[in-house]
């Protein structure tokens, strides 16, 4: 017996929902569909891995070769305030903490004595400063006028209202009265 092979008919177009459908001559077509595998996703490739921290290596031993930032020492601020003795809609006996600068005004600084219309808007400062042919370290506050309409005077109880009295630049030592418009403060360090 002579073996045939299968030939394929050409003539025949029939497709399915997966292409083309062959048929071999001199068998019967099924008349079923052959069965579906369901589609499935290539395997996907592997994820990048998430960003690690990484550790810093070991500093050699002894600390060679490791930075330490330090921050720079803060310049100690002596206690010292102003106490209010008298003045327009002043309240008697008030404290007010100096800075290492402290701006006074009518209207704007660190202590403000808006009661008082004669003085001016940044009438006079008080400021922290090395002292002038001092010990080296020694430190004063120093009472400078900021060209104020009225002026500022200082000095003892017994002249700090006089016309000498006036000072553009003044240190000021425990007990000094100042006088700024009507305001009398006087001066205090711990």
């Amino acid at each position: 017996m002579k073996e045939t092979l299968p030939t394929l008919d050409m003539n025949k177009s029939h497709q399915d929902a997966e292409g083309a459908k062959t048929v071999m001559s001199g068998q019967p077509e099924s008349p079923q569909t052959p069965p579906t595998v369901p589609w499935t996703p290539p395997p996907s490739s592997p994820s990048p891995s998430p960003v690690r921290s990484v550790a810093p290596p070991p500093a050699p031993a002894g600390g060679a070769g490791r930075t330490l930032v330090m921050a720079a020492p803060q310049p100690q601020i002596p206690l010292a305030w102003l106490g209010v003795v008298s003045g327009p809609c002043a309240e008697r006996g008030r404290t007010f903490v100096l800075l290492s600068e402290t701006i006074i005004g009518r209207n704007a600084g660190d202590l403000l004595l808006s009661g008082d219309p004669t003085v001016s808007g940044q009438h006079a400062k008080v400021r922290l400063e090395p002292k002038e042919d001092g010990v080296e370290g020694e430190q004063v506050f120093v009472l400078y006028d900021l060209a104020s309409a009225n002026g500022t005077y200082a000095g003892n109880l017994e002249n700090y209202r006089e016309d000498n009295s006036r000072v553009f630049r003044c240190e000021l030592h425990n007990g000094d009265y100042i006088l700024l418009g009507e305001t009398v403060l006087t001066f205090w360090r711990a």
